[in-house]
């Protein structure tokens, strides 16, 4: 009985320390210390936050957290949450794509429903920015030129 209970713990022993070094690897790989190849490598998928008040920074960790659980687009040029805050009304919060606002809200301090705006400007932002791609996409075949004209 002993024998069959020290092969037990010897054995979990064995397989913990296996996983260890596993997830151990899989870190080393993930976090590495080499610069990019390309400069956008650094900025894609990159959410900053601008918010002031802890209602703002709320919605902030909301909204990353939403975003992230609904599989948002990860290859864009950045994303801006800008808090306003304001005395009376609460804080007016503005979702910038490449510094030009593509949602915006009104979040007040007696309001309940932050986690549901963060939710919906989550799925709101995701649409846009797959709709923005899909034009960008598309746009390289209609137009031939390098450059629109300067008129």
């Amino acid at each position: 009985m002993i024998r069959w209970a020290l092969c037990l713990v010897l054995l979990c022993s064995w397989v913990n320390a296996e996983e260890i070094t596993v997830n151990q690897s899989i870190a080393a790989i993930s976090t590495s210390d080499t610069p990019p190849k390309v400069e956008t490598d650094l900025i894609d998928g990159l959410i900053l936050s601008r918010a002031m008040t802890r209602f703002g920074h709320r919605f902030y960790r909301q909204f990353v957290a939403d975003y992230r659980d609904i599989g948002g687009v990860t290859r864009h040029s950045g994303l801006t949450v800008v808090e306003q805050a304001t005395a009376r009304s609460g804080s007016k919060i503005s979702i910038l794509h490449n510094r030009k606002p593509i949602y915006i809200t009104v979040v007040s301090p007696a309001s309940r429903n932050i986690d549901e705006q963060a939710m919906s400007a989550a799925k709101y932002v995701n649409q846009k920015l797959k709709q923005h791609q899909k034009q960008a996409s598309w746009a390289q075949f209609l137009d031939p030129d390098l450059a629109p004209d300067e008129f």
